[in-house]
């Protein structure tokens, strides 16, 4: 009878195994780095070149995807954006259903093998982006489609952290398809996340409780308004690095105006450092258990190949520690503070200025904005990214 493979015989292919996907990963970092680079430097469409062929045997492949479409996007491309992120989505949910190959490969290495199929809050912000990119393109039904799928994600969030933002742009959605049942359900929800803000269920009107602006049941519900999302600096990078502006301060805002006309300013619902900080705090519960099985299963390939041979199995040791390391991938172009804002305005705008205001409320940059600017019967809806 022929003899089954013995262990001696695996587990020296499967160490080859291992350094071959953690130099193929290293390679897709360095298009990834180049490309998040170019976009903050602000050459979107240089940052689209790095990322144009992206194969699905990269271990990158939904994060390229990520990228990608924030720079559609910041170009005004919604269309390709949205592509991207529903290519996206759809690898991601196919990631869930566990590779066994790659996992018994991330426990003899690291967890950076493994496809990257995104934090729970950067699946959730996809589908938040992509609803954008849908009403900039006055697409609100699948608009809609897309805040289920937020709703879907943040109501089985099994302790990882909720996102007032995707709240709120969900509840638009529903809004906006005059669903007002669903959209007052993630006001609420968002409401609750938000501290002293306080957000309308039924309106979706929002104010600071310590200010003194009228309250929100004197709002004119009749008149024309506008809706603009609003991000803000860098969110944080693969080694938990914020390499922001430093005019930015620690609570950027925005004013907006029609012409000379103050309409109103925006508001902080959440940031991506909080919900990294939050998703990472969960995480690190989860992996404790795999990072002690994975540092034993080493020790046991490099005693088997130390019986062989005392100065291989002392070089294998050494190179699988040396890959010991805590998978930081993560959504890098994605803003810092995730920001909204709903004010009045002309029934006939056709632009606005929004001006940023920063450190010891100096203005840092000032825009007029033309594009995406959709109209839903009285309502105005538009998105903005300052770098």
């Amino acid at each position: 009878m022929p003899r089954t493979a013995t262990p001696r015989l695996f587990f020296p292919y499967l160490v080859l195994c291992c350094l071959v996907l953690v130099a193929t990963t290293g390679c897709t970092s360095g298009r990834l780095n180049a490309a998040r680079e170019n976009y903050y430097m602000g050459k979107p469409d240089a940052s689209i070149e790095n990322l144009q062929d992206v194969s699905r045997q990269d271990p990158n492949q939904v994060l390229q995807l990520m990228e990608r479409g924030m720079a559609y996007q910041t170009l005004g491309r919604h269309k390709d954006a949205t592509d991207d992120w529903i290519a996206a989505h759809g690898l991601a949910n196919n990631l869930d259903y566990y590779s066994v190959s790659k996992g018994a490969t991330s426990l003899m290495v690291n967890d950076r093998v493994l496809t990257y199929a995104g934090a729970p809050y950067e699946r959730t912000l996809l589908h938040a982006f992509a609803a954008e990119s849908y009403m900039a393109m006055g697409l609100w039904d699948d608009a809609a489609v897309e805040a289920r799928n937020m709703v879907d994600r943040l109501e089985s969030l099994e302790g990882f952290p909720d996102d007032a933002y995707s709240r709120y742009i969900a509840g638009f959605c529903f809004e906006m398809i005059r669903d007002f049942n669903g959209s007052a359900i993630e006001y609420r929800a968002a409401s609750a996340l938000t501290g002293a803000l306080q957000i309308d269920p039924e309106t979706g009107a929002m104010n600071m409780t310590a200010s003194n602006s009228p309250p929100l049941t004197q709002r004119n519900l009749a008149g024309p308004e506008l809706v603009c999302f609003i991000g803000i600096g860098r969110g944080p990078t693969e080694y938990g690095m914020w390499v922001q502006k430093t005019a930015w301060g620690p609570s950027p805002y925005a004013k907006l105006y029609a012409g000379n006309m103050y309409l109103g300013r925006s508001y902080i619902f959440t940031t991506t450092q909080k919900l990294m900080v939050d998703t990472q705090k969960k995480i690190a519960v989860l992996q404790a258990a795999k990072t002690v099985t994975r540092v034993a299963m080493k020790e046991v390939v490099a005693h088997q190949v130390s019986e062989k041979n005392m100065f291989l199995g002392e070089l294998v040791r050494l190179l699988l520690f040396s890959m010991e390391t805590t998978d930081t991938r993560r959504w890098e172009t994605l803003p810092l503070w995730l920001q909204i804002a709903r004010v009045p305005c002309p029934p006939d705008l056709k632009e606005f200025r929004i001006v940023f205001y920063g450190q010891n409320d100096a203005v840092v940059k000032e825009v007029t904005v033309t594009q995406p600017l959709t109209r839903r019967g009285n309502t105005f809806v538009s998105s903005v990214r300052a770098l």
